[in-house]
């Protein structure tokens, strides 16, 4: 988020409450939060040292935050915002000055341009479609993807997967088809609710085919290596189980360009992201 929004942010969410002190309180502190924007669909928050605990939202339309036993002298109000199809802003910390019955606010620190935002774990399964099911079996793979994103505002993001796969073959030459893939490309995150997302996905990489049998056919076995490219589509459904996890199930496509053909398989995939 650039220096200028950051700012605009901060501005906008002014605490309109809570004008007396709150050292130790021991009622709870009622405070409301003005949005950032029109946009602003949920607010949450939390208050303590760190943020780790459970998160505690509210709706824009009526943000009143209330803290329980707050202690200004060593506790810190976390305030997160949230717009449709983007995920939470970071923490605006929050902290009470006894001597100016005021609040002060510290900015969120600036992200770097390009970072890895979440890696996730996947098993996959392909099947052969059309003619390619003359040729095709069905395989059963594993990836390792890296999401890399920009701004963690905006649903645009990037990608780089590495995937290794293996199954047996349907032509009498060869034993076990293995194959060896890298790919890149990118996504675009679209919100359906407080913790469901869609994400399709396009890329664009190389298959590194490992083919054990007698392809010459002179009755020893060897290992042959070719390469194709690829293009892989998904549409990811993601569920949100807290700020680090997130479960994913796909359907998958797969486009093998060979030289005189082009090889087509569907398939699923499914697995576990993990947000840094």
């Amino acid at each position: 988020m650039v220096l200028n929004v950051r700012t605009a942010t901060c501005t906008a969410l002014l605490l309109l409450l809570s004008t007396l002190s709150v050292f130790a309180s021991s009622s709870p502190v009622r405070i409301m939060i003005k949005p950032a924007s029109e946009q602003v669909a949920a607010i949450r928050y939390q208050s303590g040292t760190k943020a780790k605990g459970p998160w505690k939202e509210v709706d824009a339309d009526h943000p009143i935050l209330s803290l329980e036993a707050f202690d200004s002298a060593q506790e810190v109000l976390f305030v997160q915002q949230k717009e449709p199809g983007r995920d939470w802003s970071r923490s605006y910390e929050y902290r009470y000055d006894e001597l100016t019955n005021s609040w002060d606010v510290t900015l969120p620190a600036i992200k770097k341009p390009l970072f890895i935002d979440s890696m996730e774990l996947k098993p996959y399964a392909l099947f052969p479609t059309s003619s390619s099911s003359t040729l095709y079996s069905s395989v059963i793979g594993g990836a390792l993807k890296l999401n890399l994103s920009v701004d963690e505002q905006k649903p645009l993001y990037g990608y780089v997967e590495g995937a290794y796969s293996r199954g047996p073959s349907k032509s009498d030459w060869v034993d076990v088809m293995q194959a060896v893939n890298i790919s890149a490309g990118f996504g675009y995150r679209v919100s359906l609710g407080k913790r469901v997302e869609i994400a399709p996905e396009v890329g664009y990489g190389l298959v590194v085919h490992l083919l054990d049998g007698d392809l010459d056919q002179d009755g020893t076995d060897s290992l042959e290596v070719f390469v194709d490219q690829q293009v892989r589509l998904a549409l990811n459904f993601n569920y949100t189980f807290c700020d680090v996890h997130e479960f994913f199930i796909a359907p998958l496509g797969v486009l093998l360009f060979e030289k005189s053909r082009i090889a087509a398989l569907y398939g699923v995939q499914a697995g576990m992201r993990f947000n840094f």
